[in-house]
This record gives structure tokens, sequence and C-alpha cells, in this order.
């Protein structure tokens, strides 16, 4: 039995359509193998979103609650969270969701109807890859500025800056699989605008006195780059390795209906 019932929108009944699901405006049934492969991209793209913001909440919450279980000052006030939230993460993880439409999607099976959004595979793909990497990276920083018992800015500013340029880092690899790195050019602009705007907390004097930061060294803003670069080539293995693994998952499929 089918999901859902779809009516021809010319030459069906009033019956029929107000019955329906789907109405066919042009009563052509090949319109509906376009409007499933749009359907299927929203939904990752979602997925995609999810994975991102919660990823970020989530390491966020956890350098907050390390900070403050080993007694060292928060590394991100109230202020900065903000800042994260709303112009860091905001139009990167907006951007995620006009990732250009994968072809390889209707070479998938459909999923089941009580699946959940994030499936195991990529909650352990958020945690291993975005938040595991956000929160050890931001935590070495951290530790490796920490110099004395005392918290300075700097070294609060270089941990508020690592966060930022981690988490832009994630943004971009949480884009499709197989979308290019300048494929989704609205990600590309949001994340270089992200990135520039995190330098404003850093070196224009009246916001530095409204985050509570310090102007860093080239010494300090080349450690959080190379930093940032590792991240990178890191994620990008990963999704190196989960495109093999769905290229063998997606054979594997076809052979199995062919047979």
């Amino acid at each position: 039995m089918a999901d859902i019932g779809v009516s021809m929108g010319k030459s069906g009944t009033d019956v029929a359509k107000e019955a329906a699901d789907a109405i066919l405006v042009d009563d052509n049934f090949s319109t509906i193998s376009p409007a499933v492969e749009e359907g299927k991209s929203i939904f990752h793209n979602i997925q995609n979103f999810l994975s991102f913001q919660l990823s970020t909440a989530a390491a966020a919450l956890t350098l907050i609650t390390l900070s403050t279980l080993f007694g060292f000052s928060n590394p991100l006030n109230a202020m900065k969270i903000l800042f994260i939230n709303i112009l860091m993460d905001g139009p990167p993880s907006q951007s995620l969701g006009v990732d250009p439409v994968d072809p390889a999607f209707m070479r998938k099976p459909p999923r089941k109807k009580n699946e959940p959004i994030i499936t195991k595979r990529r909650f352990l793909r958020s945690f291993l890859s975005g938040y595991h990497r956000i929160v050890c990276g931001t935590s070495f920083i951290y530790t490796t500025a920490l110099g004395d018992d005392h918290v300075s800015r700097r070294e609060q500013t270089m941990t508020f800056t690592c966060f930022v340029f981690l988490d832009l880092v994630s943004a971009v690899q949480n884009r499709g699989l197989r979308c290019g790195l300048v494929q989704n050019k609205m990600l590309v602009t949001t994340v270089s605008m992200s990135f520039l705007v995190q330098l404003a907390p850093v070196y224009v004097p009246f916001m530095q006195a409204i985050f509570q930061t310090d102007a860093l060294g080239w010494k300090d803003i080349l450690t959080i780059l190379l930093m940032a670069a590792t991240s990178f080539v890191l994620h990008e293995g990963r999704r190196r390795f989960e495109r093999g693994v769905q290229s063998d998952e997606t054979y594997a499929n076809v052979a199995e209906e062919m047979a």
C-alpha cells in the first residue's frame, strides 16, 4: 500500500483531489521524481543544520562545565556566547539549508517513516568530528595559554577566537558529503564574513571593552589558524571515508534491487 495518495490535477475528479495527499497539476507522473529529489535534499540539509547546531551548543556547554569543575575562570562570558550564537552560528548554519541537490539521493532507498531525524551515525559524526574537535581544540588552547593561575584577557581572547574558528570549520564540514568546497556559495560567503566579523571584538577598541578581549599578536593568531587548519584536514579525511562507505552502501542497495 502506498504511503501517500496521488491524483491528477487536470483530469482527476474533485473527490479524488480531496482524498489525495499530492496532486499532479500537469497530470504527468514524471513530475514526482524531481519533487522527491528536492524533498530528500531539503531533509538532508535540515539534518546538516541540526548536526552543526547541536555540536556547537554542546561544545560551548561542555567548555563552561569543565572550567567550572576544575576551578578555572569561565573562558566564554555571556556576551561572547551571545556573539557566537547570533553572528557566528546564525548565518553559516542557515547557509547549510541551501546545499545543492545531490544526485546520489535518488539512488538511496526510502527512509523509514519512524526513522529519527538525527540517526545514530549522524549523532556519532557530530560528537566525534564537530563537538569533540571544538572542545579538545579550544581546551588545548586555553590550557596552553594559561601560564599561571590568573586568567588574563589575552588567554580568554585566544580561547574565544579558537572556539569561533573551529566552529566555522565545523560549519564548512557539515555541508553535504558530495558538495564541493565552494559549491555552496552562500556558505562560503557567510563563513568568510563571520571570520572577518570575529576580528572586530579582538582588534576594535570599543568592542574590546564590551567583550572584555585583548588584541592578539601574530603568533597567537598563527597558533589558532594552525589548529583550525588541522581540524579542517581531519574533517576532510572523515568526509572522504564516509563518501566511500556511502558509495558501497548505494552499490549494495542497487545490486539487491536488481537481484
